[in-house]
């Protein structure tokens, strides 16, 4: 019994931190925005599994709002500053407008 217990209570705070992680992707896809490209920006840092390079792009949207955003390394080649942006409610990434 007292072996249960202490799984539940070990793998509980697990849970609840993969929860929210799943969850703040999941309204990052469902977000919807259109602005300008501010700033743009790489950064890399080296870890127990080599090195991690970042893609960043900053958005000042329509509504005034200020975002750092994580793109993929194909978005982040795509967008320069001053392009226009939208991103659509289920898509991962902004986008060049048309």
């Amino acid at each position: 019994m007292s072996g249960t217990v202490f799984l539940i209570l070990s793998l509980g705070p697990l849970a609840l931190v993969l929860g929210m992680i799943a969850a703040q992707r999941a309204n990052a896809v469902d977000d919807a925005y259109t602005g300008e490209v501010t700033d743009r920006w790489v950064s890399s840092s080296t870890g127990t599994y080599g090195t991690t390079t970042r893609c960043m792009i900053r958005i000042r949207t329509d509504e005034d709002r200020e975002l750092a955003v994580a793109v993929d390394g194909r978005t982040y080649n795509a967008l320069g500053i001053g392009d226009r942006v939208v991103k659509t409610p289920g898509t991962r990434w902004p986008v060049r407008s048309q």
